[in-house]
């Protein structure tokens, strides 16, 4: 009878462990306004793009092997597309990544995605934030720009 009662639990932890597992996340690899992140912040997308935020490491990890449609799907169409010294091509985008290694949002990182033979043989990370000129350029609505374009005032 114990035997029973113990595999009885077995198979509910079992079963219970793989519910849990088939609920993964679609967005993996994103950060939303609803998810925390380690630096305890919460991005808002408005202020940096149309894009979510991307984080580094989990985006290296899943987009590894995948071929083009699916790098397509996940990113969106690139900013960018470019032959790679006649060996295979790079797709360039333009978007909001978080490092987990500094644990900063990076505004404006250039990602370059390697295709070799149909599949991404690796990823490239340039982090940067937006720059001063362009941050400027999109906020003119909420300032207002004097003649000296280091300053502004509101």
């Amino acid at each position: 009878m114990i035997h029973v009662i113990l595999n009885g639990q077995l198979l509910l932890i079992l079963g219970l462990l793989l519910f849990c597992s088939c609920q993964r996340s679609q967005n993996i690899g994103l950060l939303t306004s609803s998810s925390p992140s380690r630096a305890g912040f919460i991005q808002e997308q408005s202020s940096l793009s149309k894009h979510p935020v991307v984080r580094k490491n989990n985006l290296e990890s899943l987009a590894v092997g995948r071929n083009r449609d699916e790098i397509e799907r996940l990113m969106g169409v690139p900013d960018g597309k470019s032959l790679d010294g006649g060996n295979g091509y790079l797709w360039d985008y333009r978007r909001p990544v978080f490092d987990e290694t500094t644990e900063k949002v990076y505004s404006w990182t250039l990602i370059s995605f390697k295709f070799l033979k149909g599949r991404c043989s690796y990823i490239t990370f340039q982090l940067e934030d937006i720059p001063p000129e362009l941050l400027l350029k999109q906020n003119s609505g909420f300032g207002k720009v004097t003649n000296d374009s280091s300053t502004v005032s509101e």
